[in-house]
């Protein structure tokens, strides 16, 4: 169901009246595959899918971060063999990893002698962290997650997943021991 509701999701117009206030729950989605690494018992041919719920209390020029909530009930699926497995643990929005949502206002213009309303629009950005484990082991894993809203009254957001994991124990002096990058799509409920 993941395609047919990002689909949906990224279907829906960038938001053009973005609010100066949202206090609201927010649920969806991300999708990510496991695009380097070669340490350990990380596995590459992986999509990894989880369910995020985030409460959303923010104020236009506010700099405080606005989220909180959690990725949980995170699948792990072997593209090659079609075996999966669900993880252990929760992914908890960190203010340590940043946390904004920006309004931009996009003023009138005349063109060709046609008026362009003015348009407000809205970007997103939060962070992730949190220990899971399964048959394979346990990870420390970091998502970032940033976007645009789109529909009325910023209705849905949609963006890109980043990040990685490291293997709990690792001696690997890099900063992950396998990346991670998708998608993801949150609406408010």
């Amino acid at each position: 169901m993941f395609e047919d509701n990002y689909n949906a999701a990224i279907g829906t117009q960038p938001t053009t009246n973005m609010p100066t206030r949202i206090e609201g729950d927010y649920s969806g989605q991300f999708k990510v595959g496991v695009n380097t690494g070669s340490l350990g018992d990380i596995n590459q041919n992986a999509e990894i899918f989880g369910d995020v719920n985030v409460a959303v209390d923010w104020t236009d020029g506010q700099s405080t971060n606005p989220f909180t909530g959690s990725a949980s009930n995170i699948l792990v699926r072997d593209v090659t063999s079609g075996a999966s497995e669900t993880l252990t643990g929760t992914l908890n929005v960190d203010t340590a990893l940043g946390g904004t949502i920006s309004r931009v206002t996009n003023p009138s213009t005349v063109v060709g002698g046609f008026t362009i309303p003015e348009t407000n629009t809205g970007a997103f950005q939060f962070g992730m962290n949190g220990r899971l484990s399964g048959s394979e082991g346990e990870v420390d894993a970091t998502v970032l997650v940033g976007g645009t809203f789109h529909g009325t009254n910023a209705e849905t957001m949609t963006g890109v997943v980043s990040g990685g994991f490291s293997e709990v124990g690792s001696t690997n002096p890099a900063i992950f021991d396998a990346g991670i990058g998708g998608v993801i799509y949150l609406n408010r409920q």
